[in-house]
């Protein structure tokens, strides 16, 4: 040991605790700088309890967002069925609501009795009675009214109108509707002797005379000279017109027929009908252009499965009618 150097005594180094480094060169690899104190995130507000709802949960899964290979990819949400179930279902409740709400106005509106309308009942009617010459008293069932030329108002029914001029005199018995107005034209003239004229019509019509009413169909004998007479049948309600000679004897009656002018009627039904015309089948709908005596008709409407129904209606001869049944109303 002699021939060794100055002996050393070995002695362990001491490690130094670590982050310290004597060596002001590698001070920096050893030190590391503190971190800046970063602000504190202001608070989120909590959302109101009422929006704690699956559509905030289907929004948060929505911004979630999971990186695969470097692509941001979103996440499906998993709760889209339930919402979309009750989406479906909410629509589906209101639509069947307006459903059954238009329905139940319908059977409403159907059900709902129409308004009473109060019908007006006409209980009497009006008599004109002329005579040649003027003046003459007017009896009518025995009571006297007054002189010629005279307008009357009496009560609906059968009644018998008398005139007197001096000597001379005519008795008439008429009939007369309620609001019906009606004429009599009476010769007085010494020496002659009137005849009078009735009519079989199948309605009710006015009968004219060089532009002056006579009186109805319906209203009995109207008295006429003797001689020929041009007479004009008018229904405004059936739109008829025709003219009528008749030739007048004294003393007697003459009584003028008319015959039933035709109208056209087409009829139809939704879906289809049977259809009978006062009693009498006319076939199946649709019906076209079927002629049928101008007044008043009842047509019945039949189906299977729908049953029957009827309507009144009125034919007239220039204008034709069109008449529909709906059996789903």
């Amino acid at each position: 040991m002699a021939g060794i150097g100055a002996s050393r005594i070995f002695q362990p180094e001491r490690r130094k605790p670590p982050g310290q480094n004597h060596d002001p060169f590698l001070a920096f690899d050893s030190e590391t700088a503190e971190p800046e104190p970063q602000p504190a995130p202001a608070p989120v507000p909590e959302p109101p309890p009422f929006l704690h709802t699956n559509l905030q949960e289907l929004q948060h899964q929505l911004r979630t967002t999971h990186p695969v290979d470097g692509i941001q990819r979103v996440e499906r949400p998993q709760n889209l069925a339930p919402i979309t179930i009750g989406l479906c279902v909410g629509l589906a409740g209101i639509m069947t609501a307006g459903v059954l709400y238009f329905q139940l106005g319908r059977q409403q509106a159907a059900a709902r009795p129409a308004p009473l309308v109060k019908a007006t009942v006409e209980t009497r009617g009006t008599v004109n009675v002329t005579s040649n010459p003027e003046g003459a008293r007017v009896l009518v069932d025995g009571q006297l009214q007054g002189a010629t030329p005279l307008t009357l108002s009496v009560p609906i029914g059968s009644h018998e109108l008398e005139l007197r001029n001096g000597s001379a005199s005519r008795k008439l018995p008429f009939t007369i509707a309620g609001g019906q107005t009606m004429s009599q034209v009476v010769d007085l003239e010494p020496g002659v002797v009137q005849g009078f004229v009735t009519f079989k019509a199948p309605a009710n019509m006015r009968v004219i005379e060089a532009g002056r009413t006579l009186g109805t169909t319906a209203g009995g004998k109207i008295a006429l000279s003797p001689g020929r007479h041009d007479l004009e049948l008018v229904s405004a309600a059936l739109d008829f017109r025709k003219p009528v000679t008749v030739h007048v004897t004294s003393g007697q009656t003459t009584t003028a027929i008319i015959d039933p002018p035709e109208g056209l009627v087409s009829i139809n039904a939704l879906p289809w009908a049977n259809v009978s015309i006062d009693g009498k089948p006319v076939g199946t709908t649709p019906l076209g252009n079927l002629k049928v005596a101008v007044g008043q008709h009842e047509i019945t409407w039949r189906h299977p499965t729908y049953g029957q129904r009827r309507m009144t209606v009125q034919v007239s001869a220039k204008s034709p009618l069109r008449v529909g049944m709906d059996f789903r109303q």
